[in-house]
């Protein structure tokens, strides 16, 4: 109503100047702020409201985007609209979702606008409900107000490197010289095993026609099956992790090329177990690719741990029941006072499966500086050198994660 004494005083004012001057003409001036202070006594703010929203998918993976689309209509009134959306931190918007439209009298404003959301951290994130505020163009009236539709909840999922599951396999059998093939009974090396009658599926390359004419049946040579081997892998989630950025910390650098890790080995027919050091989770080893739900499952509620903080010692002591364990793959951040730990871990290891050791250093402090990552790197690299195991260091301002998954995948081949 501040406005409205305000057109009301410009209205009166000229009267006023126009008696103590004599200049009667003055007084037409009023006519101006009169019309205006009229207009908005009669006219009503904008009013009765409709909003539908929709989103493409709310399942999306870190990085990647997906689209808001949302439709206004305004029946009543007349005025400005103002219409938003709340959105998580760890949510980034690419386009406008905050609108301003002028809503003529006498018309229907119907209006339609979209934008993307790119999750840069996994966890559950969410779009408040839509607001909506209509104002009268002179601010007269009280305004209106209208919130409309549900939260919508946005799952934010690791991001995942892909690869061919090809890789794998092609690396085992190139370390023991032998060619891989593909049959209707899986995967197999040509270290060959028998000849027996053909079955619906063999392909005819493995047909052995000597032997068949022989016979006078139709007869298969069939080979050894790929030996399937169990991969650990220990993936830290102690305050550590908390290191880094939003988007390329340690903790949401090692949630995504674990997952990542799984799901190249899930479909190569590994067996593959994860313990979250820190909270204190373990997914036993498990093979094939219906697996995979149940570790994004527990990756997606991997978080830094601020219980009582569990060691890589302890971990691998309560996961020491684990059998056949073939290689075990560390993934954490690698600082100067955890080098003792690091070190009794690696012992610890060997002692209790005796088998390939990996040790991923992530180092986030590039991305927060580049000077200071790269010192990092020089303290890191002597470290990990005195460990005396296979380590690969990921700087993730500098390398992505498709070439670090690579490089894993490549020391977990020649382990098994």
């Amino acid at each position: 109503m501040n406005r409205a004494k305000f057109l009301i005083f410009t209205m009166l004012a000229p009267f006023a100047i126009a008696l103590f001057t004599g200049v009667l003409g003055l007084a037409y001036t009023s006519l101006i702020p009169a019309s205006v202070l009229f207009y908005s006594l009669l006219s009503e703010p904008p009013s009765g409201f409709k909003v539908e929203r929709t989103i493409d998918t709310n399942k999306v993976a870190v990085g990647k985007s997906t689209t808001v689309r949302t439709k206004l209509i305004v029946e009543r009134g007349a005025g400005l609209v103002f219409i938003d959306s709340v959105i998580s931190p760890g949510l980034e918007v690419q386009g406008e979702k905050r609108h301003v439209f002028i809503k003529h009298p006498g018309k229907i404003l119907e209006v339609e606008y979209t934008y993307k959301i790119i999750p840069r951290k996994k966890g559950i994130h969410s779009i408040s409900p839509v607001e909506v505020i209509g104002k009268d163009f002179w601010g007269v009236h009280k305004v209106s107000y209208g919130l409309f539709g549900d939260e919508i909840p946005i799952e934010a999922r690791p991001r995942i490197g892909k690869i061919r599951t090809g890789t794998i396999r092609k690396i085992r059998t190139k370390k023991r010289g032998l060619p891989i093939v593909k049959s209707s009974s899986g995967v197999s090396s040509r270290e060959f095993k028998e000849i027996r009658e053909y079955r619906p599926g063999d392909q005819v390359k493995d047909i052995n026609w000597k032997a068949s004419a022989r016979l006078g049946t139709l007869l298969s040579n069939e080979y050894e099956p790929e030996s399937t081997g169990t991969v650990m892998i220990y993936m830290d989630t102690t305050t550590n992790m908390s290191a880094g950025d939003i988007t390329k910390g340690a903790l949401e650098s090692a949630l995504s090329l674990s997952i990542s890790i799984i799901n190249a080995l899930l479909r190569t027919n590994l067996r593959v177990g994860l313990y979250l050091v820190g909270a204190g989770k373990l997914l036993s080893p498990r093979t094939g690719i219906q697996a995979f739900s149940s570790f994004m499952k527990t990756v997606l509620s991997a978080g830094p741990s601020l219980k009582e903080r569990e060691s890589l010692n302890m971990a691998i002591e309560r996961s020491r029941h684990i059998p056949n364990v073939n290689a075990v793959v560390i993934i954490t951040n690698v600082l100067p006072y955890r080098k003792h730990e690091l070190r009794e871990t690696i012992k610890q290891i060997r002692r209790t499966f005796g088998c390939h050791i990996i040790v991923i250093d992530i180092n986030p402090y590039g991305s927060v500086d580049e000077s200071y990552g790269a010192l990092a790197t020089l303290h890191k690299a002597k470290i990990l050198e005195e460990l005396g195991v296979h380590h690969i260091e990921w700087n993730t301002s500098k390398e992505d994660l498709l070439r670090i998954l690579k490089r894993t995948l490549r020391e977990i081949s020649y382990a098994i």
